[in-house]
């Protein structure tokens, strides 16, 4: 895996994304901003399709110096044309809560080969009193490594950002219906990690 360019929440939890996309060679980067994930997940086996709705960032993306197996398309998730069980995974780096989770959850499903791995690093705001002493709790250890790693923020680097959340409950509630077995836990940057693999037909 090749070192981020920079620091933010988001990027924090690239080797996450990375140790779940071992031997996946077919990834889908849906709202992949300026293309910082996509460069770090370059691999000689992959090929990684980045998609977002802004021209600007898929503009920055295409600036990239990065392999020809990595392509950048200005498109929702929604108008994208893909085969259905074509890929090895779909990856939501803190773009979720940007489109409807629900559509966006079903066609991330429909589109993966069964055994395709989904994650997503997401956003989501305290819905439960466990998850408010949760919050509340990852202020100090966040801000702590926010100044130690310098932190660029999204808003800095020209990618769009939404505060617009939902619910943590509304993210659980989804796990549960769409995507039975996922594992789903909160984490450190006001981030939650949400892992699930298509059972196998």
């Amino acid at each position: 895996m090749a070192q981020p360019e920079y620091w933010n929440h988001n990027a924090a939890y690239y080797p996450w994304v990375e140790r779940h996309l071992r031997g996946r060679r077919r990834i889908l980067d849906v709202g992949c901003g300026n293309g910082a994930l996509a460069a770090v997940l370059e691999a000689p086996e992959r090929r990684i399709l980045g998609i977002d709705p802004f021209p600007a960032c898929i503009e920055a993306a295409k600036n990239r110096e990065l392999g020809e197996d990595i392509s950048f398309e200005n498109c929702t998730l929604e108008e994208l044309e893909a085969p259905a069980g074509s890929l090895d995974a779909v990856v939501f780096a803190a773009s979720l809560h940007h489109m409807d989770p629900e559509r966006a959850l079903g066609k991330a499903v429909s589109l993966l080969k069964p055994g395709g791995v989904l994650l997503a690093v997401g956003l989501a705001k305290p819905s439960s009193p466990g998850d408010h002493v949760l919050e509340a709790l990852r202020v100090l250890p966040s801000a702590l490594l926010t100044r130690l790693h310098r932190e660029r923020s999204s808003e800095e680097l020209g990618v769009p950002v939404s505060y617009d959340l939902p619910p943590m409950g509304e993210v659980r509630r989804l796990a549960r219906t769409l995507l039975p077995g996922a594992r789903l836990r909160q984490a450190l940057h006001y981030r939650y990690l949400l892992r699930w693999v298509k059972p196998e037909e």
